[in-house]
């Protein structure tokens, strides 16, 4: 799967993006960029092509050129529809916690929040990054040195969840051996989950719970906000949760996660609409 997503418009930036993505494979290889019209084949489904390749990316390189934001077609300006491919691109990844780093081309300037629709706003306070002829492969191997750290420290933030999961199954499996599957799932009473609950990534839930139902804020790593909101039922040693994005109506995620015995660890995966993307989420109490 592919960790580097470039998102350009075809109208204005396919041209800077083609030559780009080459310059990247050079560096990185062609397997880790993605590039919707070299890696979608003739026949395939385009947006679930691009849903998948969202979901495995930890990079999106966002192309603006100067007719990036103004670009409109029949109904309007394109970036106000909300079903246009490159605002929903950039929309997801940063509801991801996907690294988006704006390049911009042809002597682009960076939009302000208020020129952007309100599930894209944050790219305005994204560090930019400017491609220009004269200086080309200067710049790109700038660019390619912030993608590589950007890459390595996703890499070390995934292992810290793949390590926390192991233990927690290797844990699992001795109790199952032992005979104490029963104790590890059987309460006598609702379990506690008021509180703040740490991502891996630095993201947090804010939980407010009332008997068996709760109330789920998602505080986002890097903006502070809060990017989805939601419920959940506390079903035994379960919770069963559905979250919608604030700023991106129809996109969501839901599913079951296992409280443990003390009540400090949450984990179980997510399935994410409209693209069917499936999330392995671990919460640990603070």
């Amino acid at each position: 799967m592919a960790r580097i997503f470039i998102s350009y418009r075809r109208e204005g930036g396919s041209g800077f993006s083609g030559r780009l993505a080459e310059d990247l494979e050079h560096r990185f290889g062609a397997m880790e960029v993605f590039r919707d019209v070299e890696d979608i084949a003739s026949g395939d489904d385009f947006v679930e092509r691009l849903g998948g390749a969202l979901c495995g990316c930890r990079v999106l390189v966002a192309v603006l050129d100067k007719r990036w934001l103004s670009a409109s077609n029949i109904h309007g300006r394109r970036l106000d529809d909300p079903k246009d491919f490159v605002r929903t691109e950039i929309a997801t990844a940063l509801s991801n916690g996907v690294r988006v780093i704006p390049v911009l081309v042809e002597g682009a300037t960076m939009p302000s929040e208020d020129d952007l629709p309100s599930n894209i706003k944050p790219l305005a306070r994204r560090q930019a990054h400017e491609l220009s002829d004269s200086r080309w492969d200067y710049d790109v191997d700038k660019l390619a040195t912030a993608i590589e750290k950007a890459l390595a420290d996703g890499a070390e933030t995934n292992k810290r969840p793949t390590h926390r999961w192991r233990a927690l199954m290797a844990v699992a499996a001795v109790a199952l051996a032992v005979g104490a599957s029963v104790v590890w799932f059987s309460y006598s009473r609702t379990p506690d989950l008021n509180g703040t609950w740490d991502l891996p990534d630095g993201s947090y839930w804010s939980i407010q719970q009332n008997g068996r139902d709760i109330k789920i804020d998602v505080v986002h790593h890097d903006t502070r906000e809060v990017w989805q909101r939601g419920r959940g039922t506390i079903h035994g040693g379960a919770l069963s949760f559905h979250l919608d994005l604030v700023y991106q109506s129809g996109h969501s995620i839901e599913g079951q996660l296992t409280i443990d015995r003390h009540s400090s660890r949450l984990t179980g995966q997510a399935l994410g609409s409209p693209f069917g993307n499936r999330n392995t989420i671990l919460l640990q109490r603070r």
